[in-house]
Protein backbone atom coordinates (compact mmCIF):
# COMPACT_ATOMS: atom_id res chain seq x y z
CA UNK A 1 0.00 0.00 0.00
CA UNK A 2 1.40 3.41 -1.06
CA UNK A 3 2.00 6.36 1.43
CA UNK A 4 0.72 9.78 1.22
CA UNK A 5 3.35 12.14 0.45
CA UNK A 6 3.57 14.73 2.83
CA UNK A 7 4.79 18.81 3.44
CA UNK A 8 6.69 19.64 6.63
CA UNK A 9 3.95 21.43 8.94
CA UNK A 10 6.68 23.86 10.01
CA UNK A 11 6.36 25.78 6.33
CA UNK A 12 2.75 26.73 6.91
CA UNK A 13 3.07 27.40 11.15
CA UNK A 14 4.83 30.56 9.48
CA UNK A 15 1.91 31.94 7.59
CA UNK A 16 -0.51 30.80 10.11
CA UNK A 17 1.19 32.72 13.03
CA UNK A 18 1.59 35.53 10.81
CA UNK A 19 -2.21 35.67 10.13
CA UNK A 20 -2.68 35.56 13.53
CA UNK A 21 -0.52 38.25 14.24
CA UNK A 22 -2.38 40.24 11.92
CA UNK A 23 -5.50 39.57 13.34
CA UNK A 24 -6.95 35.96 12.45
CA UNK A 25 -7.92 33.61 15.42
CA UNK A 26 -5.20 30.77 14.71
CA UNK A 27 -6.69 28.28 17.11
CA UNK A 28 -9.55 28.46 15.33
CA UNK A 29 -8.45 28.62 11.62
CA UNK A 30 -6.86 25.10 12.45
CA UNK A 31 -9.88 23.90 13.89
CA UNK A 32 -11.83 24.96 10.64
CA UNK A 33 -9.27 22.75 9.08
CA UNK A 34 -9.88 19.58 11.52
CA UNK A 35 -5.93 19.76 12.22
CA UNK A 36 -5.01 19.26 15.71
CA UNK A 37 -3.08 22.62 17.04
CA UNK A 38 -0.30 20.33 19.34
CA UNK A 39 -0.14 17.86 16.90
CA UNK A 40 0.42 20.93 13.92
CA UNK A 41 2.95 22.47 16.36
CA UNK A 42 5.00 19.68 16.24
CA UNK A 43 8.72 19.77 15.49
CA UNK A 44 8.32 16.68 13.21
CA UNK A 45 4.71 17.25 11.97
CA UNK A 46 3.73 16.55 8.46
CA UNK A 47 0.28 17.49 6.84
CA UNK A 48 -1.02 15.41 3.66
CA UNK A 49 -2.49 16.97 0.70
CA UNK A 50 -6.04 17.00 2.21
CA UNK A 51 -5.04 18.73 5.70
CA UNK A 52 -3.50 21.40 3.44
CA UNK A 53 -6.28 22.34 1.40
CA UNK A 54 -8.51 22.38 4.48
CA UNK A 55 -6.03 24.32 5.99
CA UNK A 56 -5.70 26.99 2.88
CA UNK A 57 -9.54 26.99 2.86
CA UNK A 58 -9.99 28.29 6.48
CA UNK A 59 -7.04 30.45 6.13
CA UNK A 60 -8.94 32.13 2.77
CA UNK A 61 -12.18 32.33 4.71
CA UNK A 62 -11.03 33.50 7.77
CA UNK A 63 -8.78 36.07 6.32
CA UNK A 64 -10.68 37.41 3.05
CA UNK A 65 -6.93 37.07 1.11
CA UNK A 66 -6.55 35.69 -2.08
CA UNK A 67 -2.80 36.12 -2.00
CA UNK A 68 -2.07 33.66 0.87
CA UNK A 69 0.61 31.50 -1.18
CA UNK A 70 2.63 34.14 -2.42
CA UNK A 71 2.55 35.78 1.35
CA UNK A 72 3.78 31.77 2.66
CA UNK A 73 6.84 31.87 0.61
CA UNK A 74 7.42 34.89 1.39
CA UNK A 75 8.12 33.54 4.94
CA UNK A 76 10.60 30.62 4.21
CA UNK A 77 14.10 31.30 5.65
CA UNK A 78 17.43 29.25 4.76
CA UNK A 79 16.35 27.74 8.35
CA UNK A 80 13.14 26.76 7.92
CA UNK A 81 14.76 23.83 5.88
CA UNK A 82 16.55 22.38 8.91
CA UNK A 83 19.42 20.74 8.73
CA UNK A 84 19.57 21.07 4.66
CA UNK A 85 19.22 24.85 5.37
CA UNK A 86 22.57 25.01 6.92
CA UNK A 87 24.18 23.57 4.56
CA UNK A 88 22.48 25.38 1.40
CA UNK A 89 23.90 28.85 3.41
CA UNK A 90 27.31 27.09 3.42
CA UNK A 91 27.46 26.46 -0.03
CA UNK A 92 29.89 28.80 -2.49
CA UNK A 93 27.58 30.05 -5.14
CA UNK A 94 23.18 29.70 -5.91
CA UNK A 95 24.50 27.32 -7.87
CA UNK A 96 25.56 24.95 -5.24
CA UNK A 97 22.32 25.57 -3.38
CA UNK A 98 20.26 24.26 -6.31
CA UNK A 99 22.34 20.77 -6.66
CA UNK A 100 22.07 20.20 -2.84
CA UNK A 101 18.61 21.42 -2.44
CA UNK A 102 17.72 19.33 -5.61
CA UNK A 103 19.51 16.32 -4.29
CA UNK A 104 17.63 16.33 -1.16
CA UNK A 105 14.38 18.25 -1.77
CA UNK A 106 12.22 14.98 -0.39
CA UNK A 107 13.23 16.11 2.46
CA UNK A 108 11.82 19.45 2.17
CA UNK A 109 8.62 18.33 0.15
CA UNK A 110 7.12 15.03 -1.12
CA UNK A 111 4.50 16.52 -3.29
CA UNK A 112 6.67 18.34 -5.89
CA UNK A 113 9.88 17.37 -7.05
CA UNK A 114 13.05 20.10 -8.16
CA UNK A 115 15.06 19.47 -11.42
CA UNK A 116 17.79 21.33 -11.64
CA UNK A 117 20.15 21.85 -15.24
CA UNK A 118 23.18 23.83 -15.78
CA UNK A 119 24.67 25.15 -19.06
CA UNK A 120 27.17 27.29 -19.20
CA UNK A 121 25.34 30.68 -19.46
CA UNK A 122 22.58 30.05 -17.93
CA UNK A 123 20.61 27.52 -15.58
CA UNK A 124 16.94 26.33 -14.84
CA UNK A 125 15.57 25.23 -11.63
CA UNK A 126 12.00 23.60 -12.43
CA UNK A 127 9.14 22.74 -9.91
CA UNK A 128 6.50 19.72 -10.54
CA UNK A 129 3.86 18.56 -8.48
CA UNK A 130 3.90 14.64 -8.42
CA UNK A 131 0.62 14.22 -6.44
CA UNK A 132 -2.89 15.27 -7.73
CA UNK A 133 -4.41 18.03 -5.89
CA UNK A 134 -7.37 20.10 -5.91
CA UNK A 135 -6.86 24.00 -7.97
CA UNK A 136 -7.20 26.21 -4.86
CA UNK A 137 -4.02 24.05 -3.60
CA UNK A 138 -1.79 23.36 -6.07
CA UNK A 139 -2.26 27.26 -6.89
CA UNK A 140 -1.02 28.59 -3.11
CA UNK A 141 1.86 25.90 -3.78
CA UNK A 142 2.64 26.97 -6.81
CA UNK A 143 2.66 30.84 -5.82
CA UNK A 144 4.44 29.66 -2.52
CA UNK A 145 7.75 28.07 -4.60
CA UNK A 146 7.88 30.81 -6.01
CA UNK A 147 8.43 33.16 -3.40
CA UNK A 148 10.45 31.11 -1.15
CA UNK A 149 12.88 30.47 -3.51
CA UNK A 150 12.98 34.19 -4.41
CA UNK A 151 13.10 35.40 -0.86
CA UNK A 152 16.17 32.94 -0.13
CA UNK A 153 17.97 34.33 -3.39
CA UNK A 154 17.63 37.76 -2.06
CA UNK A 155 18.72 36.53 1.83
CA UNK A 156 22.20 34.98 0.23
CA UNK A 157 22.61 37.64 -2.48
CA UNK A 158 20.95 40.84 -0.97
CA UNK A 159 21.60 43.86 -3.62
CA UNK A 160 23.86 41.77 -5.65
CA UNK A 161 20.91 40.05 -6.80
CA UNK A 162 20.33 40.64 -10.88
CA UNK A 163 17.31 40.26 -12.67
CA UNK A 164 15.93 36.59 -13.78
CA UNK A 165 12.39 35.18 -14.73
CA UNK A 166 9.92 33.26 -13.40
CA UNK A 167 7.01 31.55 -15.02
CA UNK A 168 4.32 30.01 -13.10
CA UNK A 169 2.18 27.18 -14.95
CA UNK A 170 -1.30 28.58 -13.84
CA UNK A 171 -3.86 31.75 -14.53
CA UNK A 172 -2.79 35.15 -13.91
CA UNK A 173 -3.98 35.98 -10.35
CA UNK A 174 -6.27 38.72 -9.04
CA UNK A 175 -3.31 40.03 -6.67
CA UNK A 176 -0.88 39.74 -9.66
CA UNK A 177 0.14 43.02 -8.56
CA UNK A 178 1.72 42.47 -5.70
CA UNK A 179 4.73 40.22 -7.32
CA UNK A 180 6.30 43.42 -7.94
CA UNK A 181 7.32 42.59 -4.48
CA UNK A 182 9.52 39.87 -6.38
CA UNK A 183 11.90 42.24 -7.72
CA UNK A 184 13.98 42.44 -9.67
CA UNK A 185 12.48 38.83 -10.65
CA UNK A 186 10.69 39.24 -14.27
CA UNK A 187 7.13 37.21 -13.03
CA UNK A 188 4.87 35.60 -16.25
CA UNK A 189 1.78 33.50 -15.55
CA UNK A 190 1.51 30.95 -18.29
CA UNK A 191 -1.65 29.04 -18.07
CA UNK A 192 -1.14 26.79 -21.09
CA UNK A 193 2.04 25.17 -19.64
CA UNK A 194 2.21 22.42 -17.41
CA UNK A 195 1.54 23.17 -13.61
CA UNK A 196 4.90 24.06 -12.07
CA UNK A 197 7.28 26.85 -11.78
CA UNK A 198 10.51 27.44 -13.85
CA UNK A 199 13.14 30.19 -12.35
CA UNK A 200 15.39 30.72 -15.31
CA UNK A 201 18.35 32.32 -13.86
CA UNK A 202 22.34 33.62 -15.42
CA UNK A 203 25.27 32.45 -15.28
CA UNK A 204 26.34 36.13 -13.13
CA UNK A 205 23.44 35.10 -10.34
CA UNK A 206 24.20 31.24 -10.28
CA UNK A 207 28.46 31.55 -9.89
CA UNK A 208 28.12 34.98 -7.49
CA UNK A 209 30.18 34.03 -4.14
CA UNK A 210 27.88 33.76 -0.82
CA UNK A 211 29.33 35.37 2.43
CA UNK A 212 28.81 32.35 4.47
CA UNK A 213 30.54 29.84 2.37
CA UNK A 214 32.04 26.91 4.38
CA UNK A 215 32.42 23.86 2.20
CA UNK A 216 33.43 22.07 5.22
CA UNK A 217 29.69 22.44 6.54
CA UNK A 218 28.28 21.45 2.62
CA UNK A 219 30.16 18.16 3.40
CA UNK A 220 29.70 17.42 7.12
CA UNK A 221 25.75 18.38 5.87
CA UNK A 222 25.59 15.98 3.04
CA UNK A 223 27.16 13.04 4.38
CA UNK A 224 24.59 13.26 7.41
CA UNK A 225 21.69 13.80 4.44
CA UNK A 226 23.07 10.78 2.97
CA UNK A 227 22.89 8.61 5.82
CA UNK A 228 19.35 10.07 6.87
CA UNK A 229 18.29 9.00 3.18
CA UNK A 230 19.52 5.91 3.20
CA UNK A 231 16.09 4.62 4.33
CA UNK A 232 15.34 0.54 4.41
CA UNK A 233 12.44 -1.39 2.60
CA UNK A 234 10.70 -4.48 3.56
CA UNK A 235 12.65 -5.90 0.48
CA UNK A 236 16.25 -4.43 1.29
CA UNK A 237 16.39 -5.14 5.46
CA UNK A 238 19.01 -3.07 7.47
CA UNK A 239 15.80 -1.89 9.31
CA UNK A 240 17.35 -2.58 12.47
CA UNK A 241 20.68 -0.23 11.49
CA UNK A 242 18.27 2.22 10.33
CA UNK A 243 16.78 2.51 13.53
CA UNK A 244 19.62 2.65 14.99
CA UNK A 245 21.38 5.27 13.31
CA UNK A 246 18.73 7.89 13.75
CA UNK A 247 18.31 6.73 17.45
CA UNK A 248 22.15 7.90 17.58
CA UNK A 249 21.65 10.98 15.25
CA UNK A 250 19.13 12.24 18.04
CA UNK A 251 21.95 12.23 20.63
CA UNK A 252 19.88 10.78 23.16
CA UNK A 253 16.52 12.45 22.41
CA UNK A 254 13.93 9.97 23.63
CA UNK A 255 12.18 9.01 19.95
CA UNK A 256 9.22 6.91 20.10
CA UNK A 257 8.33 3.97 17.09
CA UNK A 258 5.65 6.90 16.09
CA UNK A 259 8.76 9.27 15.58
CA UNK A 260 10.42 6.39 13.08
CA UNK A 261 7.71 5.91 11.38
CA UNK A 262 7.14 9.54 10.53
CA UNK A 263 11.10 9.91 9.39
CA UNK A 264 10.42 6.73 6.91
CA UNK A 265 6.21 7.79 6.03
CA UNK A 266 5.49 4.51 7.38
CA UNK A 267 3.46 3.51 10.53
CA UNK A 268 4.99 2.42 13.65
CA UNK A 269 3.50 -0.67 13.44
CA UNK A 270 5.33 -1.27 10.03
CA UNK A 271 8.77 -0.10 11.52
CA UNK A 272 7.86 -2.24 14.63
CA UNK A 273 6.55 -6.01 11.76
CA UNK A 274 9.89 -5.17 10.28
CA UNK A 275 12.25 -5.19 12.94
CA UNK A 276 10.70 -8.16 14.48
CA UNK A 277 11.28 -10.13 11.08
CA UNK A 278 15.16 -9.33 11.68
CA UNK A 279 14.45 -10.58 14.96
CA UNK A 280 15.29 -7.60 16.95
CA UNK A 281 13.05 -5.43 19.23
CA UNK A 282 12.84 -1.41 18.95
CA UNK A 283 12.68 -1.37 22.80
CA UNK A 284 15.91 -3.30 22.76
CA UNK A 285 17.13 -1.00 20.34
CA UNK A 286 16.51 1.88 21.88
CA UNK A 287 17.83 1.15 25.13
CA UNK A 288 21.41 -0.02 24.03
CA UNK A 289 21.59 3.48 22.14
CA UNK A 290 20.82 5.30 25.26
CA UNK A 291 23.20 3.40 27.17
CA UNK A 292 25.75 4.17 25.20
CA UNK A 293 25.04 7.64 25.05
CA UNK A 294 24.57 7.16 29.41
CA UNK A 295 28.41 5.98 28.77
CA UNK A 296 29.66 8.69 26.71
CA UNK A 297 28.29 11.86 29.05
CA UNK A 298 29.65 10.12 32.05
CA UNK A 299 32.94 10.13 30.97
CA UNK A 300 32.86 13.69 30.46
CA UNK A 301 35.44 15.28 33.52
CA UNK A 302 33.15 16.88 35.82
CA UNK A 303 29.61 15.95 35.01
CA UNK A 304 27.67 14.78 37.32
CA UNK A 305 24.99 11.19 37.66
CA UNK A 306 22.52 13.47 38.35
CA UNK A 307 23.26 15.92 35.13
CA UNK A 308 23.36 12.84 32.73
CA UNK A 309 19.90 11.45 34.27
CA UNK A 310 18.22 14.87 33.35
CA UNK A 311 19.74 14.96 29.74
CA UNK A 312 19.22 11.82 28.86
CA UNK A 313 15.14 11.84 29.90
CA UNK A 314 15.02 10.21 33.28
CA UNK A 315 12.35 11.46 35.89
CA UNK A 316 15.31 10.89 38.50
CA UNK A 317 18.84 10.26 39.41
CA UNK A 318 17.56 6.80 40.65
CA UNK A 319 15.90 5.43 37.96
CA UNK A 320 18.57 6.84 35.59
CA UNK A 321 20.88 4.47 37.59
CA UNK A 322 18.77 1.28 37.88
CA UNK A 323 18.76 1.10 34.43
CA UNK A 324 22.39 1.99 33.59
CA UNK A 325 22.81 -0.94 36.34
CA UNK A 326 20.76 -3.32 34.80
CA UNK A 327 22.77 -3.13 31.14
CA UNK A 328 26.38 -2.06 32.24
CA UNK A 329 26.64 -3.98 35.42
CA UNK A 330 27.53 -1.16 37.24
CA UNK A 331 26.02 1.83 38.69
CA UNK A 332 26.91 5.17 37.21
CA UNK A 333 29.10 6.42 40.11
CA UNK A 334 31.11 3.08 39.88
CA UNK A 335 31.39 3.18 35.84
CA UNK A 336 32.99 7.37 36.71
CA UNK A 337 35.16 6.04 39.45
CA UNK A 338 36.68 3.31 37.39
CA UNK A 339 37.30 5.80 34.61
CA UNK A 340 34.94 3.92 32.51
CA UNK A 341 36.62 0.42 32.72
CA UNK A 342 34.14 -1.17 34.80
CA UNK A 343 34.25 -4.66 34.88
CA UNK A 344 32.49 -7.10 32.15
CA UNK A 345 28.55 -7.12 32.24
CA UNK A 346 27.89 -11.33 33.49
CA UNK A 347 26.51 -13.20 30.16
Amino acid sequence: MSVAKRLPARYLAALVDALQAQGVDGARLLRMAGIDEAAFRHPEARLVPAQIDALIAAARQLSGRSDLGLEGGLLIKMTSHDLLGWGMVGCRDFDQVLRLASRHYHLMNELFTLRYRRAPERGEALYSPVVAMPLQMLHFMLEALAAAQHNQMRSLLGDALPPYDIVLGMSRPAHHARYAVLAPARVRFDEQALPGVRVLMGAALLDHALPLASQAVVQQVSEKLERLSRRPTPESGGWADYVTMLLTEAQGELLTLDDIGRQLNVSARTVDRNLKKEGRQFRDIAQRVLMARARELLDQPGITVAQVAERLGFSDAANFSRAFRRSNGVSPAQWQRCGGQAPQAPE
